[in-house]
């Protein structure tokens, strides 16, 4: 199920979990490659430092990423790996920080998405669980925020008291994707759809 009400433009979108558990998956990879099959460049951030993934996903070393940059120690542009001739371009998350470290809190990435959303027309970040703290300061840095729902398997927060704790942060819910369910891959679709047509009538907007 996905809601894009009152969502005119969207540059920035984090895909977030209810739970920690990982199915080898990412909705934000699926999400990233649908987009740049419709012609648009995206990056894809891989920003769950704890269970890096998005470097498995499409065969790339993760020895240098995201990390690197907001500890100053790399350029986006010297470890964005491009694996879709101009359109699709993948920021691994590099090696974990110090336990305690909120990386995303440092005016580095603020700094990185301005960058980001300049060079790119959409940035989709694979974020952590929901939980993390972490995952909360992306939320506010973003202009949306997608959830994974696990119906059966979230015991924490109902949805309702989810979208709340992230809406506090000036986070703006732009979809629910019910993981697990027949649908899915269609609502997915869906989104994908949505989101094309807000940009077309963003631009048609004086």
């Amino acid at each position: 199920m996905v809601n894009m009400q009152k969502i005119k433009s969207i540059k920035s979108i984090l895909v977030t979990n209810t739970r920690a558990y990982s199915d080898g998956n990412s909705v934000a990879a699926d999400l990233a490659v649908l987009v740049a099959q419709n012609g648009k460049r995206v990056a894809l951030v891989d920003a769950d430092l704890r269970r890096p993934l998005i470097h498995s996903l499409f065969d790339l070393p993760n020895r240098v990423g995201l990390v690197d940059i907001l500890q100053g120690q790399r350029s986006p542009s010297a470890v964005m790996h491009s694996v879709n001739s101009n359109h699709l371009f993948v920021l691994t998350a590099g090696k974990l920080p110090a336990a305690g470290t909120d990386l995303f809190a440092l005016p580095k990435m603020n700094e990185l998405l301005r960058q980001l959303n300049d060079e790119y027309d959409k940035v989709i970040i694979h974020g952590p669980p929901f939980f993390y703290s972490e995952a909360t300061t992306l939320a506010g840095k973003v202009d949306g925020v997608v959830l994974l729902i696990h119906p059966g398997h979230t015991k924490s927060d109902p949805s309702q008291a989810i979208m709340e704790k992230f809406q506090k942060t000036g986070a703006t819910i732009i979809g629910i994707v019910m993981r697990d369910q027949p649908k899915y891959q269609v609502n997915q679709s869906a989104f994908i759809d949505k989101l094309l047509t807000y940009d077309r009538r963003a631009r048609l907007t004086p």
